[in-house]
């Protein structure tokens, strides 16, 4: 499973974006590996209908499971739910230093 940060750049070291409309980029990253792709917000300067709805897309085309994401709107929440992405809020530091807390809780969560 891969996992989606939003990003205020293309790479690791960039800040997690705080709001997923308007960051530059979401990061696809796979845990294990860090292995990442960066996918482009097109929405990142404009608002328009439609932009949930084309994050999913792209989300489950990358074969995401799981959001971390600084802040959301409720209809975007609404629509990753429906499709099954689990979306965690309130991350902040590097998306490399949030993935990383991310696996960290992953597996003590399922050391239990």
């Amino acid at each position: 499973m891969r996992v989606a940060v939003t990003s205020m750049g293309d790479t690791l070291e960039q800040p997690v974006g705080p709001g997923a409309g308007k960051c530059h980029s979401w990061l696809v990253v796979d845990p294990v590996t860090m292995e990442y792709e960066a996918i482009r917000n097109p929405f990142a300067t404009v608002s328009g209908p439609g932009a949930g709805k084309f994050l999913v897309a792209q989300l489950k085309e990358y074969g995401v499971g799981v959001v971390l994401v600084g802040g959301f709107g409720c209809n975007d929440l609404k629509l990753l739910s429906h499709a099954g992405i689990r979306v965690l809020l309130g991350m902040t530091g590097s998306v490399r230093e949030t993935v990383e807390k991310f696996k960290r809780s992953a597996a003590a969560f399922h050391g239990l």
